[in-house]
């Protein structure tokens, strides 16, 4: 806490918070300041039922109880300090307020990023508040208990709640945000890979139609010197001739471009099959089984490169992951789609120390697979070892739809997230206040029953006479009497050898003018009756 610039500080203080609320805000505020507003009218209501409040004060109480609330709910979006100090003010006033304060002072420690200001206007105010009380009752230590107490329980308390709400908000954010950091690192992970694996299949289809532009290159040759050839469909052919020759050029050319510098060459055969693949593993130690169920020949080539490819990471990685395991790769094919699976049992011994490879490996099949229609799927096998299965239709379509890469999003998440908490949050808010209205119901319902019963009217009182007979003065007084403390009264407030009960003069629980009516008896008769003198 920097004092060393008071002026600095209190500017600092007293600056407006920056933004501006949103439509959901400004319902809130309104909902809220529609409730404070609430609660004072009926505690106007009341006391001017009760005939403690005139008709015309108590119409201006409840005007200016509004306009007050109106003022701290609009400055608590800009000064929260200041809004703070005005419900306090108004507590003095109305005990709605009271309501407010604690409101206020979490809104305070919510909104305000600034704690040191809070804290020098909590000591400020309650030196004050404590200056004046010893001021005006020096004798009475009850005040300082109940400003220390009000301060306490009222005002910082509740800041303390807001500035925790405020502080795990704020770390909550920045942890969704680095999630959705960590989501953008990994799509840009994921499109280098699929850009690399396009590449190779750029590679792939230019092996295949270079070879075949070759052939047509050659067998239009061929056909330019056949002697029995017009010499019109002589120009012909060696047009075909030079058009299959630049075109194999150009096709060159653009995979050159395509291809990355970083692109490893290619170590195995173009044109080599699955069983040829299988096979060169099968010779440098590794125990692979290929199993065939239906005719794999004659795949179109994109289908063919793309379960080359499946069959080659899986052996890859099986190789590097799994040492020492024993893998099966099923060809299964039925005139519509081909299907290749590739299965390694758990590895034996130990597995060797390696980094990881973030699965580019398995990204890159994924996005060849899905260029030729079809479906990818990898992950444990249930029985410690690893399965990759790749689905592709055979009828020539290539349907390069959007990718699901990446899991649910962010922001879904987070959303579901929010409603969950909220709707407990909720719960944990209403709970409290509906078991506190209940009891509040109970107990205000008992103490009415309670005052109702232990009410003597003042006309009553007045027809009493001292030294009529306890009997007939028990047949006007109520059911029961107001159980008073001792300490409450004067010192010989009782008469000695009397009996003495204790009545209110109103039923009304706010009631300003009740009267606390003493009677005692003795000997069988009223001895005296008066007001209850209390210290």
């Amino acid at each position: 806490m920097d004092l060393s610039e008071p002026r600095a500080f209190v500017q600092r203080a007293l600056r407006p918070l920056a933004g501006w609320p949103t439509r959901g805000a400004v319902l809130r505020d309104v909902l809220f300041g529609a409730a404070i507003t609430a609660l004072c009218l009926v505690e106007v209501l009341f006391r001017w039922a009760s005939g403690h409040l005139p008709a015309d004060e108590a119409l201006a109480t409840a005007v200016a109880s509004a306009a007050l609330t109106a003022l701290v709910v609009v400055l608590g979006r800009l000064y929260p300090l200041l809004s703070l100090v005005v419900a306090l003010l108004g507590s003095f006033w109305v005990y709605g307020f009271s309501v407010l304060v604690l409101c206020v002072a979490y809104l305070v420690g919510r909104r305000m990023p600034d704690v040191w200001s809070a804290v020098a206007l909590f000591v400020s105010g309650t030196v004050l508040w404590l200056a004046a009380a010893v001021l005006t009752r020096p004798d009475d230590v009850m005040v300082w208990t109940t400003t220390v107490s009000t301060m306490v329980f009222s005002v910082v308390l509740p800041w303390l709640v807001g500035v925790y709400r405020r502080q795990h908000v704020a770390l909550a954010t920045a942890g969704w945000e680095h999630a959705r950091q960590l989501q953008r690192e990994h799509r840009l992970t994921v499109d280098q890979v699929r850009l690399r694996e396009r590449s190779r299949i750029a590679q792939d289809m230019h092996d295949s139609l270079g070879h075949e532009l070759s052939l047509i290159a050659l067998r239009a040759g061929a056909l330019e010197v056949t002697p029995d050839l017009a010499e019109e469909h002589r120009r012909s052919a060696a047009e075909l001739r030079a058009t299959a020759v630049t075109a194999t050029q150009h096709l060159r050319e653009i995979i050159g471009v395509l291809r990355t510098e970083a692109e490893p060459v290619p170590m195995s055969p173009a044109d080599e099959g699955v069983a040829a693949l299988v096979g060169r593993v099968r010779d440098s130690g590794m125990r692979v089984a290929l199993v065939r169920d239906g005719d794999t020949a004659g795949l179109p080539s994109m289908v063919d490169r793309a379960v080359h490819r499946v069959v080659q990471e899986s052996l890859t990685n099986a190789a590097k992951y799994a040492p020492g395991s024993e893998v099966t790769v099923w060809l299964t094919a039925n005139g519509e789609r081909v299907e290749v699976r590739v299965v390694n049992s758990a590895p034996r011994g130990r597995r060797p120390k390696a980094e990881e490879g973030g699965r580019r490996g398995l990204i890159g099949l994924r996005e060849r697979v899905r260029l030729t229609g079809g479906s990818f799927a990898a992950g444990p096998d249930g029985g410690g070892g690893w399965e990759v299965c790749a689905v592709m239709p055979l009828d020539g379509t290539v349907e390069a739809g959007p990718s699901t890469e990446g899991g649910a999003e962010i922001d879904q998440l987070q959303s579901a997230a929010r409603r969950r908490v909220r709707g407990w949050s909720l719960a944990l808010v209403l709970l409290p206040v509906m078991a506190a209205v209940t009891v509040g119901l109970v107990l205000g319902w008992i103490t009415a029953g309670n005052m109702e019963e232990t009410a003597l009217a003042p006309e009553e009182f007045a027809a009493l006479r001292v030294g009529d007979s306890q009997a007939e003065v028990e047949e006007v007084l109520p059911a029961a009497s107001m159980y008073v403390d001792a300490r409450m009264l004067e010192e010989d407030a009782v008469p000695p050898g009397a009996t003495c009960s204790y009545y209110r003069s109103d039923t009304g629980l706010f009631a300003a003018e009740t009267v606390l009516y003493q009677v005692c008896f003795a000997e069988g008769r009223l001895l005296t009756k008066g007001e209850a003198p209390l210290r």
